[in-house]
């Protein structure tokens, strides 16, 4: 049998995989030196929450109530969600920026420094023109973060540098929700207590009516149970109505004619009293329909509230996972998982 050609001396065939090794070695360093990271999905999720945030408590029409719209109580409590606003639009301001400076075409050194101004710059500001920001963050610690990131070599290393005035501006905004939550309880007692001062008189009312109407129902009751046979039914009539006592005096078995008598006078009362309840509860309507809106209001503030929580906290974590370098999802179920977070979810007092 011929033997098989060799193709590759023994030499040759080991200088190739040497060469071969070189090669895979070199595309594997081309690939690591040119991965990236996908920092758009953070920056779209942060902006997405946010706007939800606002849809979910996009101002709420007053009807009813608009006659309490300028209370001293509403005005503190809007007043009071102007910080957490502010501080939400600071959120997606830096997050896009963030992406901004990671995307651009400066060497990472710059990036982390540009990233480090930022910093600097903005949140530096803000936390001079606001000192109560300075119980969360002082400016010596942010000193401290800024350093860490301007000395950064990699993106990563840079956003975990920063993951400390993240973590600042949540421990700071849910303080601010804090404060609003407070605001909004205040306003809805404050327009609940001059609702009820307004309508106390009418339930009182109304409640006094129902009471005689259930009286009179009962006496004509008792005259129907008499005559088919309860004797006691008419001591029980006599007791209840002193008008009754009267008109079927006990000891003697009234006429037919006087218990007649009796029974019209006690439907024409009960029709009376029946037509003067329901205008009553006709004019409590109104009161029905403020307290109603009332506590729509109050819902819809606290949802706003409750929201502004979450994204903080979704936006802390999903910079903390970035940092980490744990890939953010390109799409998320902003509003699903705020749902989840905070329980099925339905701006008075907040618009």
């Amino acid at each position: 049998m011929a033997a098989r050609p060799s193709f590759l001396s023994r030499s040759r065939f080991s200088h190739l995989l040497i060469g071969l090794a070189a090669v895979v070695a070199s595309g594997c360093a081309a690939f690591r030196s040119s991965q990236r990271i996908d920092v758009e999905p953070f920056a779209e999720n942060t902006v997405g929450m946010i706007g939800e945030v606002q849809r979910a408590t996009k101002p709420v029409v007053w009807v009813y109530l608009k006659k309490y719209e300028t209370l001293p109580s509403i005005v503190t409590a809007r007043h009071s969600a102007i910080p957490a606003r502010t501080l939400m639009r600071g959120i997606a301001l830096y997050s896009t920026q963030l992406v901004s400076i990671y995307d651009s075409d400066m060497p990472m050194k710059e990036k982390c420094e540009q990233l480090a101004n930022y910093l600097d710059s903005a949140v530096r500001e803000r936390i001079e023109n606001n000192p109560s920001a300075q119980l969360f963050i002082t400016p010596q610690a942010l000193d401290s973060a800024v350093a860490r990131v301007r000395h950064s070599t990699e993106f990563l290393a840079a956003l975990g540098g920063a993951q400390s005035v993240v973590s600042a501006a949540l421990a700071y905004g849910n303080s601010l929700y804090d404060s609003v939550d407070v605001e909004i309880d205040t306003a809805a007692s404050d327009i609940d207590s001059r609702i009820e001062r307004e309508f106390g008189p009418l339930k009182e009312q109304l409640e006094a009516l129902t009471d005689l109407e259930f009286k009179q129902t009962h006496g004509y009751s008792l005259i129907g149970q008499y005559r088919y046979g309860n004797d006691a039914a008419l001591d029980s009539l006599r007791a209840a109505d002193p008008q009754c006592a009267e008109s079927l005096p006990a000891g003697k078995r009234p006429s037919a004619a006087a218990l007649d008598a009796v029974e019209k006078r006690i439907l024409a009362q009960l029709e009376t009293t029946t037509q003067l309840r329901s205008r009553v509860d006709q004019s409590l309507d109104t009161y029905r329909a403020e307290e109603q809106e009332l506590d729509q209001l109050r819902i819809q503030a606290r949802e706003g509230a409750r929201l502004g929580r979450i994204t903080l906290l979704m936006w802390a974590r999903s910079h903390r996972n970035l940092a980490a370098g744990v890939k953010v999802p390109a799409a998320i179920n902003i509003m699903g998982m705020m749902q989840m977070a905070a329980g099925k979810a339905a701006g008075v007092v907040v618009p």
